[in-house]
């Protein structure tokens, strides 16, 4: 399961009823004790990692006596689920789905210290056929002899009577928002069985207290333990349940025996066991240097570990499929960090969630951070009328998230001198364009009427930037990668339909690498390596891609290729797409762009620049 949304009411400095929604990467943006924190921990509440305190209650909603909610909202449900002895069904049939046909999970903390759970969904309302969970089987076949309900279904399975009773009622059926209490006959079955399909939720927090009454994650092998034991919970719970009963049955012979002596007291016992044991509880792995243990490490190291627990999670994930979905949160991910080692973390971070079996929360100061990504992926947090609001990240809110990150474009070169700006995907498409601009008599590093910049495709950086060039009013010549799925078509027609004599277009190749040709890519990369490579360069092939599996096989010719991670492939290919832009480059020709069949098109590039320079 994955989560969609989480709703909070009257929790801390959110009185209203606020609902934040989820990609598989989540960055949640926001000035210092604007509520970021606060939603981790209410999530770290719902999963039951900690409890609920009174000073945790809005202090508002102290003095009305309003309760504490909680909701979860969660896609990626359970094709099936076993709910009666064996019996498959799934959760849209029995009705347990809200209206948008997702698991929806509250709770209501009227009772702090026990709160009460509800499934809510759009349940059937027609008396006789809104209360079938909570029957048992005998209840359910005196129902069903009662509405005298026909047809083929087995009449000793529970959700096949409950399906025929609804069916019966066709079109007359009737559904409104219901909440069904876990606790309740029937609904706790139900219950035990949704729960443990739950994603799991590790909360790593900035500002631990780093001692040994610490409860909070300090060692994320703890962590990795809770995960095992959760993938064996249904062995774990079988072995439970057969341990209660043989322990049942001595505790009711010695009642028994004690009726004989004593009926009275007799009669006040029962054996009571706990309805859930903590697994993982019993297992405490730690990490220690010279018989020192992480958590008394220095901060810095602490974030190292974790960064490459992030790295080894992702690779354990590519390998085995049956791990259950697990939710990250991070608090401020770039504490103590080097700047390296902050980009680094969140490529370890991007590259769990592209993973499909983890999401990550995070939050973050950091304008380096923030600015790598995706506007979609955005949360800001702020204060309207004194009333906590998020936001998705879009256009219209780019500049006050801006502003709240520190996120603003530099310019080497003065604003009022700059005529034409030259916009481009990357860095390394910045590198081709400096070695190859001389050939077409234009000199990008030195000429102060040209800047060319990165847009950074659609992060915030990108949005920022962009934003930023359109107050400038200056002349724009943007040139993108066509790709294989014109992914930058919508934006070079957004630039070209401006009206203000913009210029963008994509390259009739698939990327600049298809440029260049092999007389230049062979010689430099043997040059580089120091072995061979063999390849013909054409129009459409990822060129990029097939350097790096060549590399990739003669340096490690017992790994397959396809079987590495996307981030190692990724890696790899930005690795040979930097040495191309930056050294390859620097020796291509106009002789090279003809025989490549690229010069007109080149040069119409440059063409376009030099118009916007008097």
């Amino acid at each position: 399961m994955k989560i969609v949304s989480f709703t909070l009411e009257n929790f801390r400095g959110y009185k209203k009823s606020t609902t934040i929604s989820f990609n598989d990467l989540t960055v949640l943006i926001g000035k210092n004790d604007i509520g970021k924190s606060t939603i981790l921990e209410a999530l770290d509440i719902f999963f039951e990692n900690r409890k609920l305190d009174s000073d945790d209650v809005n202090i508002g909603a102290k003095k009305s006596k309003e309760p504490v909610k909680l909701t979860a909202v969660f896609s990626n449900l359970p094709n099936e689920i076993n709910l009666d002895a064996g019996a498959k069904t799934n959760l849209k049939n029995e009705f347990l789905l809200n209206n948008e046909f997702l698991l929806e999970i509250k709770k209501d903390f009227s009772t702090i210290t026990k709160p009460k759970t509800y499934i809510v969904c759009n349940h059937p309302t027609n008396a006789d056929s809104n209360d079938l969970h909570s029957l048992k089987i005998k209840e359910l076949q005196a129902r069903a002899k009662q509405l005298n309900i026909q047809g083929d279904f087995k009449a000793s399975v529970k959700n096949e009577i409950r399906k025929a009773i609804w069916d019966n009622l066709g079109e007359a059926i009737t559904f409104d928002r219901t909440e069904l209490e876990i606790s309740e006959e029937g609904v706790k079955d139900i219950w035990d069985k949704l729960s443990t399909e739950l994603p799991l939720f590790a909360l790593f927090q900035s500002d631990r207290k780093n001692d040994e009454k610490d409860k909070e994650i300090q060692d994320p092998l703890k962590f990795a333990a809770e995960q095992a034991f959760k993938k064996h919970l249904a062995v774990l719970n079988q072995i439970k349940k057969e341990v209660e009963e043989e322990v049942a049955e001595i505790a009711n012979l010695t009642i028994e025996k004690l009726k004989e002596m004593n009926e009275e007291v007799a009669k006040q016992l029962s054996p009571q066991f706990p309805s859930e044991l903590k697994w993982h509880t019993l297992f405490n792995p730690t990490l220690t240097s010279d018989e020192v243990p992480m958590n008394k490490r220095g901060s810095g190291v602490r974030r190292l570990l974790l960064i490459n627990f992030f790295r080894a999670e992702a690779e354990r994930k590519r390998n085995e499929k049956n791990s259950p979905n697990v939710i990250y949160a991070i608090e401020e991910p770039e504490t103590s960090q080097h700047p390296d080692w902050q980009i680094k973390l969140i490529d370890a971070l991007k590259e769990l969630a592209d993973n499909g079996t983890a999401q990550i929360i995070t939050t973050t100061h950091s304008p380096a951070l923030g600015s790598l990504i995706p506007i979609e992926n955005l949360r800001f947090i702020h204060k309207e009328q004194n009333e906590n609001i998020i936001e998705i990240g879009n256009e219209n809110n780019i500049e006050k998230i801006a502003k709240t990150l520190g996120v603003l474009p530099s310019l080497e070169k003065q604003p009022e001198q700059v005529k034409v700006f030259l916009c481009l995907e990357g860095p390394t498409d910045i590198n081709f364009f400096n070695n190859i601009a001389p050939l077409f008599e234009v000199d990008l590093v030195n000429d102060p009427r040209i800047v060319a910049i990165s847009l950074g495709g659609g992060t915030l950086g990108h949005w920022v930037t962009n934003n930023y060039l359109k107050k400038l009013n200056k002349q724009e010549v943007h040139i993108y990668d066509k790709d294989e799925d014109l992914k930058y078509q919508e934006f070079v027609n957004e630039v070209n339909n401006r009206g203000l004599n913009h210029f963008a277009v994509l390259t009739q190749k698939r990327e600049l690498e298809n440029y260049f040709h092999e007389s230049i890519v062979i010689p430099s990369f043997k040059e580089n390596d120091r072995f061979d490579i063999t390849i013909s360069i054409d129009d459409e092939s990822d060129i990029p891609t097939m350097i790096a599996k060549l590399r990739h096989n003669q340096r490690s010719p017992g790994k397959v290729w396809e079987e590495q991670g996307k981030n190692y492939r990724e890696k790899c290919c930005g690795h040979v797409k930097k040495y191309l832009s930056k050294n390859t480059s620097s020796q291509m020709t106009i002789d090279i762009l003809k025989s490549r069949n690229a010069f007109e098109e080149v040069n119409i590039w440059f063409e376009e620049i030099k118009k916007r320079l008097n």
